[in-house]
């Protein structure tokens, strides 16, 4: 629900003052970018196409701002990883990175997609599935990218054995849109020509697959190291040997700005004593 009261709050002026630049914008714009109505404000269509138009440019300045202030900060590690590595594997083992350096404060960026350009000033550490583009300095080795058959035990639980890959079952093969070729390949590894491999269930992103087989709905493919964990803890289950090894190693890149250097190079080493 849009608010100029909630405005006004966040900026520390009267809803008055929101209300009268609003209506400045308007007649500056000559447009309507807002209807008023009882107890709120919604966006008109114009309005709505001109905040997409600005949302990005000012999520750029906010950005650009966030790296010009901890540029000057030489206790503030900028670190880059993919969703699923951040998520998996790097945010549950901050904490000892923390209780052994305390004073360097981390500002974790992860996102999705292929590995960003370095870009100079972006990130002073990047982990990332494969060699970042434009890169150019050498990267360390994290671990290999392999993938594995998992299953949760809740899946197995009621079930027949399930000691050899011909007993997997086609319409509890769980897939990722942005990896949809995985299970081909694994079950053309495996020998297993008689086993659909575009049946099953069917989700956007590696990490709501992951969510599905930690709640029981089937097997997934998973690099084996980011849920390596979870294998010990007994929350997921491999199923079999095999893995696909032809993925892309996990690499770390440092491109620290002077003043960071020696806490990105705490930062990287830890990261690989963990690994």
């Amino acid at each position: 629900m849009l608010s100029f009261s909630a405005a006004a709050a966040e900026l520390g002026v009267t809803p008055g003052a929101i209300s009268h630049q609003i209506r400045q914008l308007e007649e500056h714009l000559g447009a309507r970018l807002f209807e008023r109505q009882h107890r709120e404000v919604v966006l008109t269509p114009q309005g709505q196409a001109y905040l997409r138009s600005i949302g990005d440019a000012f999520r750029r300045i906010e950005e650009d701002t966030r790296i010009l202030f901890s540029a000057n900060d030489p206790a503030s590690l900028r670190v880059y990883a993919s969703v699923n590595l951040a998520q998996r594997w790097l945010v549950p083992r901050l904490p000892r990175f923390l209780a052994r350096h305390p004073t360097i404060a981390l500002d974790i960026a992860a996102e999705g997609g292929p590995p960003p350009a370095l870009a100079p000033r972006r990130f002073d550490l990047a982990i990332t599935h494969g060699a970042a583009p434009l890169a150019k300095v050498e990267p360390t080795r994290l671990f290999d990218g392999r993938l594995v058959p998992v299953c949760s035990p809740g899946y197995l639980a009621g079930r027949s054995p399930i000691t050899h890959p011909s007993q997997l079952d086609p319409d509890r093969l769980i897939h990722t849109r942005k990896r949809k070729g995985d299970w081909r390949r694994w079950l053309k590894l495996a020998k297993e020509p008689g086993i659909d491999a575009g049946r099953g269930i069917k989700f956007e992103d590696m990490n709501l697959a992951y969510l599905a087989t930690v709640s029981g709905m089937g097997v997934m493919l998973f690099f084996a190291n980011l849920v390596s964990e979870d294998l010990r803890a007994g929350r997921l289950v491999r199923l079999f040997d095999l893995a696909l090894t032809e993925e892309p190693d996990w690499l770390v890149y440092a491109t620290p700005a002077p003043e960071r250097e020696r806490a990105t190079a705490l930062f990287r080493n830890w990261l690989v004593s963990e690994a």
